[in-house]
């Protein structure tokens, strides 16, 4: 089947576009899916070589990449080693202070509303970076990137929002309005859980691109003679991605400090998603109508 109309400019971000359903070959998974009311879902797949080639091409202008911190934290000092890395490659930012609400869910609950106003206040795209991370090269698959979103996703189902792409479109708008909506209603509940539940709602009700990164973009914590194997063994033969952020992780070292004056909350995350919700993510089923207690739910 054909790509629908307008299609064009989606054709160099897939290896293999098919309409739902569909299955990936062998070595292959799904990178990319499109979502237009009235017709069949599509999703484009590829190798991980293909999708080497796809993270490395540049394309466009860069969008303007964002991110918070909370002030008299060790947050800090983590933001102005992502500041200086964003200059380092040339890259526009914008990368402010906020105050703490005193633990980490609260604060992580603030990225939404944050991303609204600085999608809200900027011509362009933008694109999330956690303050505790850092550029290890210029990340230009989100140049020029046709896309309403890019996010990393593991395993069909499974959103880190450590570095979120926003398209300047209509769609984009939705998500991200629904996504600030569900955190200030859901203070006990990770942001990209409800990332996940906005992306959901947002393409069961209207149309939707999304582009599902690799982890392999990240570089996390892990001992440097890895870093020196890949570099010799794997990232010439492309059977690994050469990480263009370092993912410091460092909340879960800072989490107490932050987390100091309060109670322990019942905190809901990624890991409690039932088993209802993971399979509708994974077959791209937008029949359920899915609210904040019933993605926790097994059945």
């Amino acid at each position: 089947m054909a790509l629908s109309t307008g299609s064009d400019v989606y054709r160099d971000w897939g290896g293999r576009w098919s309409s739902l359903p569909a299955e990936p070959k062998p070595g292959q998974r799904v990178i990319a899916h499109r979502r237009i009311h009235g017709e069949l879902d599509q999703v484009a797949c590829c190798s991980l070589s293909e999708e080497i080639d796809l993270l490395d091409k540049g394309r466009g202008e860069a969008p303007l990449f964002v991110s918070y911190f909370t002030k008299d934290t060790p947050y800090e000092a983590l933001a102005n080693q992502l500041r200086d890395s964003l200059d380092r490659f040339d890259l526009p930012h914008r990368i402010e202070p906020i105050e703490s609400l005193g633990s980490w869910v609260a604060n992580t609950g603030l990225k939404s509303r944050f991303i609204e106003k600085a999608w809200n206040e900027s011509d362009g795209p933008i694109c999330w970076v956690d303050a505790d991370a850092e550029i290890l090269r210029t990340p230009s698959f989100v140049f020029g990137n046709p896309f309403d979103i890019a996010m990393v996703r593991r395993h069909g189902w499974y959103d880190l929002a450590g570095f979120v792409y926003l398209n300047k479109s209509d769609a984009a708008g939705c998500l991200v309005r629904e996504w600030s909506r569900l955190c200030e209603e859901n203070p006990t509940v990770w942001d990209q859980v409800l990332l996940t539940l906005a992306w959901y709602r947002t393409a069961r009700d209207g149309d939707l691109s999304s582009l599902f990164l690799n982890d392999g973009i990240f570089r996390f914590p892990r001992p440097r003679m890895r870093d020196a194997r890949d570099k010799l063994l794997y990232y010439p033969t492309k059977k690994k991605i050469r990480p263009f952020i370092d993912q410091k992780q460092a909340s879960r070292q800072l989490k107490a400090f932050v987390n100091a004056s309060q109670d322990k909350v019942n905190e809901r995350g990624s890991d409690d998603i039932g088993e209802k919700f993971k399979n509708a993510l994974s077959k791209f089923d937008f029949e359920h109508d899915m609210d904040v207690d019933a993605i926790f739910k097994s059945i």
